[in-house]
């Protein structure tokens, strides 16, 4: 009798090892996908500078781009009087001042009606897009 309790002993054992190896491998699979979804969430924030303050920053240049651009470039930056601006190849700098001089006999100067922190958001809006 010993010797089958000893058995049940010992698949219990290995039962409770196998739960337990489950359980554990369970919660670092989770926490592999948790830490990997972490990850490039930071990689994409660091990309982007920090993402909720460039969330506030794209949905005011969002906003800005609806009034001041959309009628050239259309509601949905794909270009109508004004070119498509979906995958801009100019850099920030280079689009700032093209913001702010505008293009002779193209786009007018926005340099006056718009401040530095509104040219930055639609520069931030522009990049969103894809």
């Amino acid at each position: 009798m010993k010797r089958v309790f000893f058995g049940l002993e010992f698949i219990a054992g290995v039962v409770a090892i196998v739960v337990a190896a489950i359980v554990v491998g369970s919660a670092l699979g989770s926490a592999t996908l948790v830490r990997a979804a972490m990850e490039k969430s930071r990689s994409e924030s660091a990309a982007n500078g920090n993402q909720p303050a460039l969330a506030v920053a794209v949905a005011h240049g969002q906003k800005l781009f609806a009034v001041n651009c959309s009628h050239c470039h259309a509601d949905d930056a794909t270009g109508d009087e004004g070119p498509d601006l979906h995958g801009l190849t100019k850099s920030d700098e280079r689009i700032k001042a093209i913001i702010t001089n505008g293009v002779k006999g193209e786009m007018p100067a926005f340099g006056k009606k718009l401040q530095d922190a509104d040219k930055d958001a639609l520069i931030g809006f522009l990049r969103s897009l894809h």
